[in-house]
C-alpha cells in the first residue's frame, strides 16, 4: 500500500493506493493546528504503507513535522516531490524551476499522463493557477490569481461594512453576503473561462481543460467552457512519479 498526500496552503488531502485502487482517503484543514499533532490525526489508524509520496506547498516546517512522525510511526522516509527542469514527460517553463510551486508541477505531470493534446491545467485552491501544456509536454507558462476564499477574506479584512458571513452564490444578491459570494464565484469563473480560452487560441487549440483543486466542483456550475473535472490530479501525478502509472 502506498500513501499519497497533497499538502496545500489550507488543507491536507491524502489517499491510500493499493493494487490499482483507492482503498482509503481523508483530509483536514491544517491552519491553526499544531503540526506535531497532524500525523496522528491524519494517519494514526492507518496501517503501515510501503511508500509515502507527498506534494507539499505549506513550507519546510510542515515537511519536517510530518517527516518526523512518519519515521517515528512507520520507520519510513517520506518522498517529497520537487519541481525539476524536466521529468515525467513535462518540461518546466521557469528559468529557475524550483520557483514553480510543486503542486503545479505534479498536477501537470498528472495531466500529461491523461492527455497528449493542448491542455490547460486549472487548480482551484487558495490561489487559482492555470498552466498551459503543449501536446509534447512543454510547459508554456501560466497565471496565478486569488481563489474564491482568498477574495472573500480580503473583502472581510479590508472593508468595514462587509461581515464575514456565509452567503449564496447568485447574480442578484439582495444582501451583502450574497453579493460577496456571488461576485467572487462569478469573478473567478469568468477569469478561468477567459484565460483558458485565450491560452487555447494562442496554442492553436482546441484545448483539454482539466479542473482540479478544493473549489473545482463548486465552481464548475458557473463555468461556460467545457471542463474535465479531475479532483485527484495531483495524486495522479504522484503515482506517475512513484512509477505506478506510465508517464509521457
Amino acid at each position: 500500500m502506498m500513501l499519497l498526500a497533497d499538502i496545500g496552503n489550507t488543507r491536507i488531502k491524502w489517499l491510500a493506493w493499493e493494487q490499482g485502487q483507492v482503498r482509503r482517503r481523508g483530509g483536514l484543514r491544517h491552519r491553526g493546528v499544531d503540526r506535531r499533532r497532524l500525523g496522528p490525526q491524519l494517519w494514526g489508524r492507518l496501517e503501515r504503507p510501503a511508500q509515502v509520496w507527498i506534494a507539499n506547498v505549506a513550507g519546510p516546517e510542515m515537511a519536517a513535522a510530518l517527516s518526523a512522525w512518519i519515521v517515528e510511526a512507520w520507520s519510513l522516509e517520506a518522498r517529497f516531490a520537487h519541481t525539476e527542469a524536466a521529468g515525467f514527460g513535462v518540461r518546466c517553463a521557469y528559468a529557475v524551476p524550483s520557483r514553480l510551486g510543486v503542486d503545479r508541477w505534479v498536477a501537470m505531470i498528472g495531466a500529461r499522463s491523461l492527455t497528449r493534446q493542448v491542455c490547460c491545467v486549472v487548480d482551484c485552491g487558495t490561489a487559482t493557477t492555470i498552466d498551459a501544456l503543449s501536446p509534447a509536454g512543454g510547459h508554456l507558462g501560466g497565471v496565478i490569481f486569488p481563489g474564491i476564499r482568498l477574495m472573500r477574506e480580503s473583502l472581510y479584512r479590508d472593508t468595514r461594512q462587509i461581515p464575514a458571513e456565509a452567503g449564496t452564490v447568485t447574480l442578484f444578491g439582495r444582501d451583502t453576503m450574497d453579493g460577496v459570494w456571488g461576485g467572487t464565484a462569478y469573478a473567478v469563473a469568468a477569469a478561468i473561462d477567459r484565460i483558458t480560452r485565450q491560452m487555447a487560441a494562442d496554442m492553436g487549440g482546441p484545448a483539454c481543460r482539466l479542473l482540479t483543486g478544493g473549489d473545482a466542483e463548486a465552481l464548475l456550475p458557473y463555468l461556460e467552457g467545457d471542463y474535465r473535472l479531475e479532483p485527484d490530479l495531483i495524486f495522479q501525478g504522484l503515482l506517475v512519479m512513484a512509477g505506478e502509472r506510465p508517464g509521457g
